[in-house]
């Protein structure tokens, strides 16, 4: 199983997300996309971020249907902060014939080298990565000799992917406002938002 790991906040799950999800998938051959909300995201207060339950529950309404998508709530389950080297260590001592695909976008990539044993998360998991309009692409030896690896300890490969500029920030801040979030979320998460009156003033 070549399995495709998302990870983030998702606060919200919005259109952005899936399409990147999908075109991960089909590009680069995986057999599934795992999404793994954060449960403690080192880079953000924890009071910052919306509820894990409620994150996971959007998520589980916006990947209803696909045969190929599942939420994985790991994070969870194992001690704060979420970084992605542990995440991904235990990941793969609980599924040890799988083969794992870090997603991201290319303005990430760059970051890399400062996470949490970034030589680990390369060691664990290749590297999916989506062109971001105006990022510069980092080759495989760019970022092997970034973490003073050989070239060939990184496994990366660009897929094309349509640029679909959402940022959940923007969408907690519309949804505050009292404007509409329809067609940049999917229906179920918009309603969820309504009904649970979540980022509402």
């Amino acid at each position: 199983m070549r399995i495709g790991i998302f990870g983030g906040t998702f606060d919200p799950v919005h259109m952005g997300h899936l399409i990147l999800a999908e075109q991960c998938r089909d590009q680069a051959g995986l057999d599934e996309v795992w999404f793994l909300p954060s449960y403690h995201p080192p880079h953000k207060a924890a009071a910052a971020v919306t509820r894990f339950e409620h994150r996971c529950d959007m998520l589980e309404l916006a990947v209803a249907g696909h045969p190929a998508f599942r939420i994985d709530r790991i994070e969870k389950e194992l001690p704060p902060p979420s970084y992605t080297a542990e995440t991904l260590a235990e990941l793969r001592r609980r599924h040890p014939a799988a083969e794992f695909a870090l997603l991201m976008g290319s303005d990430g990539l760059p970051d890399l080298p400062g996470w949490y044993e970034p030589r680990r998360v390369v060691e664990l998991a290749s590297l999916v990565v989506v062109p971001r309009p105006g990022i510069m692409l980092w080759t495989a030896d760019r970022l092997a000799k970034a973490l003073d690896l050989p070239t060939d300890a990184v496994r990366l490969r660009y897929v094309a992917c349509p640029m679909i500029e959402i940022a959940s920030r923007e969408l907690r801040r519309a949804v505050a406002d009292g404007m509409s979030v329809r067609y940049l979320v999917p229906r179920a998460v918009e309603e969820y938002l309504r009904d649970r009156k979540l980022y509402n003033r």
